[in-house]
């Protein structure tokens, strides 16, 4: 039969005689396999036969016959076996006019394989050769996008749904929505869903689902409320969404109605739904309800574990968190690598080295540190934070890659520590090594100047970041150089620095100028700075305070007595004290 000429292959070529022998294949004997290699395909079994038929597909000449190179193509990119998409791939790019069907096996093998760029490289490839293609490569295509968080890949693929008239079809609109969603560009998704003629139930879903993990997580809930109105049950998914939203929220109270909601309505609670609802009671700080969760689970997998021993420590429970983290190795449940981040998290608020020592040493036992720069830059904040900088700095040094986020971690442990010149080195080395440093540098490296009373370092620190780098200061700034400069008993220095900020100074700016003005007895200044801080805050019992002391200094207790008593008719009363916490060994 003779083929047309959409349908012929490349003759066999020189490059088709290195693969098969770069593969290391021997042609196979006549009564090794059927001379057909449809035949071989269907019946192979092992990576050891599907290289044979390979070989005795090329050798033979079968690759020119536009069925069997189709299908040897989809049988080697549908194998699960290592290495053997790349086959597929070598052979699909001698086909002339490769169909869509095996096309899409292509593009879905690599997006199955955890390579997404490759995806969208090969459907690139076949629109380069003027191919058709269909609602499902258009699918897998915008999952690569969501996978490499590429908005404006994401964006061209939608231009070009447009012009080839899929917008449409129903499982392409839905992809979109849902990439949408994943690369947080909320409006687009808005304009999707708004689009969109027949919605449905996974529609739905993914518009709450984008809203809820938004910094818009209570347009999570109207939209929840106009899908009830469509006359659209809410599912699991839905539940899920919507108790995510609630703890972005803090939204207890509606959070409390989804969980009644979900008794009512759903026959089985299922470990999704229970995890979302632990979750939500713990970060509205209702660990009561977020434990009767827990507790109630007839299965707890290692998530459940985590979040619970994560709403305690998040909650200022650590010796809880503790309990049930020995709890957890006591249940057989193995913790992963987010457990462990949470525990030794918890490690740092607790401020116990002896604990710290533990976990460290659990760590390494269990292979968690092995190859993990976050584990390591938790160990390292963790240390500083109990008071070792010295271990702290021996672990940055040891090292092998270090990011950002590593230099940031021990520039801020020296500064806690006073460190001032050693934070200084390693900010230049930092730079040394190509770091860009970021506000957060900045901020802990101006703090280190301040508590090492490095009033010049401080000073080129802050003027490099918004001159050289062009960085905008935070507030945060503003007040660490405020904090300097009085450190250093510069108070003239360090009010005429915050007049001429450009933004307004909150209160604790005020706050740290007058305590300064207070401890080097310059009272006229402080009381002036008072006006500030009182326009302010005019309710915060602690301005009141402020005042009041000032007027004990300068011996005018008619003040005082007026400034109380102001007090008690405004009802304004001094909070709890604060608190210290000390391990006593």
């Amino acid at each position: 039969m003779k083929l047309s000429g959409a349908h012929v292959i490349k003759p066999l070529s020189r490059q088709y005689k290195l693969n098969l022998a770069q593969l290391n294949l021997t042609v196979p004997t006549a009564n090794c396999l059927s001379l057909d290699p449809l035949f071989n395909l269907q019946n192979c079994k092992d990576k050891n036969q599907l290289n044979q038929i390979l070989a005795q597909t090329i050798s033979t000449g079968h690759i020119h016959n536009p069925l069997t190179a189709a299908k040897l193509v989809t049988t080697f990119a549908s194998s699960p076996l290592p290495g053997t998409i790349y086959v597929a791939r070598s052979i699909a790019d001698r086909i002339d006019r490769l169909d869509t069907y095996t096309w899409n096996t292509v593009i879905r093998r690599y997006l199955q394989g955890e390579i997404p760029k490759e995806a969208i490289l090969v459907y690139a490839h076949v629109r380069r050769k003027g191919l058709k293609v269909d609602s499902y490569t258009l699918l897998y295509v915008i999952k690569a996008c969501s996978q490499i968080s590429g908005d404006w890949e994401g964006g061209q693929i939608h231009a070009q749904i447009l012009k080839m008239g899929f917008e449409s079809q129903i499982i392409t609109q839905t992809a979109l929505l849902q990439m949408y969603g994943l690369l947080d560009e909320i409006e687009s998704a808005q304009q999707v869903f708004d689009e969109i003629l027949q919605r449905d139930l996974v529609m739905w879903n993914a518009l709450v689902a984008a809203y809820a993990h938004s910094d818009q997580p209570y347009r999570a809930l109207s939209v929840s409320r106009a899908m009830i109105n469509d006359n659209m049950s809410p599912n699991g998914l839905t539940a899920a969404s919507i108790l995510s939203a609630c703890s972005s929220m803090k939204a207890l109270r509606e959070g409390k109605l989804m969980h009644c909601y979900i008794i009512k309505n759903f026959v089985n609670i299922d470990l999704y739904i229970s995890n979302a609802l632990i979750d939500m009671y713990s970060k509205c700080g209702c660990l009561l309800n977020a434990h009767l969760v827990f507790e109630q689970m007839p299965m707890k997998s290692v998530v459940s574990w985590t979040s619970i021993i994560n709403g305690y420590a998040n909650n200022n429970n650590p010796n809880e968190a503790l309990a049930l983290f020995k709890e957890m190795e006591s249940a057989n449940v193995p913790p992963d690598e987010i457990t462990m981040l949470g525990v030794v998290s918890m490690c740092s608020k607790l401020g116990s080295i002896e604990f710290g020592e533990w976990i460290d040493q659990y760590v390494e036992q269990h292979g968690f540190k092995e190859g993990s720069i976050c584990m390591t830059n938790s160990l390292m904040d963790m240390y500083a934070k109990c008071g070792n900088i010295k271990k702290a700095s021996q672990i940055f040094d040891e090292m092998e890659k270090k990011t950002l986020v590593s230099w940031t971690t021990i520039i801020h442990g020296l500064a806690m520590h006073g460190r001032g010149l050693p934070a200084l080195l390693r900010f230049a080395q930092m730079q040394r090594e190509g770091f860009r440093p970021d506000r957060v540098v900045f901020l802990s490296i101006i703090s280190a100047c301040s508590h090492a009373g490095l009033v010049n370092e401080g000073r080129e620190c802050f003027r490099s970041m918004v001159e050289d780098y062009d960085i905008q200061p935070w507030m945060e700034h503003y007040g660490c150089m405020v904090d300097l400069l009085c450190r250093a008993g510069l108070v003239n220095d360090a009010f005429e620095f915050v007049k001429a900020m450009p933004v307004k100074p909150d209160a604790i700016v005020w706050r740290m100028l007058i305590e300064a003005c207070k401890n080097q007895g310059n009272i006229r200044l402080a009381s002036r700075i008072l006006d500030h801080l009182l326009e302010l805050e005019p309710n915060y019992s602690g301005n009141h305070i402020l005042l009041s002391n000032l007027y004990a200094m300068m011996g005018e207790w008619d003040n005082v007595k007026e400034v109380r008593m102001e007090m008690g008719i405004r009802g304004v009363s001094k909070p709890d004290p604060g608190c210290s916490l000390l391990e006593v060994c």
